[in-house]
């Protein structure tokens, strides 16, 4: 699998080459009024893509056309331009990730209990064919999904299956070869890269812990039974309970106990979820990061760590001042051993 150095946290001047349906190069743009260009790993659906502002001239649109692409030079990434307005002497241009090229295309068929990777290989593979679209390396991942997809987009389908299993997926621009590829990847915590406030590449870290509604016990009250769930080992201060009243729920017709206490059981384990333990580890990491990879803080001071994975890397340019933004997915907190 071939990874690119993300052109988002790379230092020096930028540019956007704009290509037409079959790859063709149709112009490059050296300078604008603003840019929002976002790289994700596996969500591109109802999220907002790249926008691009321009100062207004009669060739800018006429290069700037829907159905074109955008690439920010440098990156693994296409944008396809969906919509261009003209309005107070510029031109704003909306694009969305060349995953969503997956969108125009559908699957009719209920799936369940399929190896991930082969079968959303074998989808878009089958999919009609799709200008310069084809399928990049296997990242020989094992996965299955046990789940269920229903028929509807390709996109919504292979958004479900990676984001379940914690699975990327783009479609990676090939510039030398003029192709488009359709690729799984799920990169691994890389024990060697090092995340912390001294070292300057992680900044913004956030610790919350909370017992407020906190219980591990709940007894649920019934008509004809009571039933326990959670901790119920738990004693002294270890023990956090919670009583529901369900003395209004009485055995339907034909109902055995067994039953009757499974049915209340199902409703203490509802209730529970509702009153964990909070705890929250955020942090932003800067620096050289790639949207996929995992990285590793400490809370200074504790023996607290988090690991979590980017989930998008954005980069925001305006008048020549380019910044770069971050969002992680939910962090695995862990103590040192």
């Amino acid at each position: 699998m071939v990874e690119i150095i993300s052109a988002l946290t790379a230092s020096g001047h930028k540019s956007i080459c704009v290509y037409d349906i079959r790859l063709n190069l149709l112009g490059r743009i050296e300078s604008w009024v603003s840019l929002v260009w976002p790289e994700r790993y596996n969500v591109y659906s109802d999220t907002q893509g790249a926008q691009l502002e321009l100062h207004d001239t009669t060739a800018l649109q006429a290069l700037c056309r829907p159905d074109r692409y955008l690439w920010l030079v440098g990156s693994d990434r296409l944008m396809r331009i969906v919509s261009a307005q003209k309005s107070d002497h510029k031109l704003v241009i909306a694009a969305k990730d060349a995953a969503c090229i997956l969108d125009e295309r559908g699957h009719t068929d209920t799936l369940s209990n399929f190896a991930a990777e082969e079968t959303l290989r074998s989808l878009v593979s089958s999919a009609a064919a799709w200008p310069c679209l084809e399928l990049g390396d296997a990242a020989g991942l094992t996965d299955t999904y046990s789940g269920e997809v229903k028929p509807g987009s390709l996109l919504k389908l292979v958004e479900q299956v990676c984001q379940e299993l914690d699975i990327g997926f783009r479609v990676r621009f090939d510039q030398p070869k003029a192709k488009l590829l359709f690729e799984l990847f799920r990169p691994k915590l890389d024990p060697n890269a090092r995340y912390a406030p001294q070292y300057g590449n992680l900044t913004d870290l956030t610790y919350t812990e909370s017992i407020t509604g906190y219980k591990n016990v709940c007894v649920v009250v019934g008509a004809e039974g009571t039933a326990t769930v959670g901790a119920a080992e738990n004693t002294g201060s270890a023990r956090r309970e919670l009583i529901v009243d369900a003395t209004s729920k009485k055995k339907e017709g034909g109902q055995s106990q067994a039953d009757y206490l499974a049915a209340l059981r199902a409703q203490g384990e509802q209730e529970l979820a509702k009153h964990t333990r909070l705890e929250n580890f955020r942090f932003t990491p800067t620096g050289s990061i790639t949207v996929g990879m995992v990285v590793e803080a400490s809370l200074p001071g504790t023996d607290i760590q988090a690991a979590a994975r980017i989930t998008s890397v954005t980069l925001s340019s305006q008048k020549g001042e380019n910044s770069v933004s971050t969002e992680i997915g939910t962090p695995i907190i862990r103590r040192k051993q």
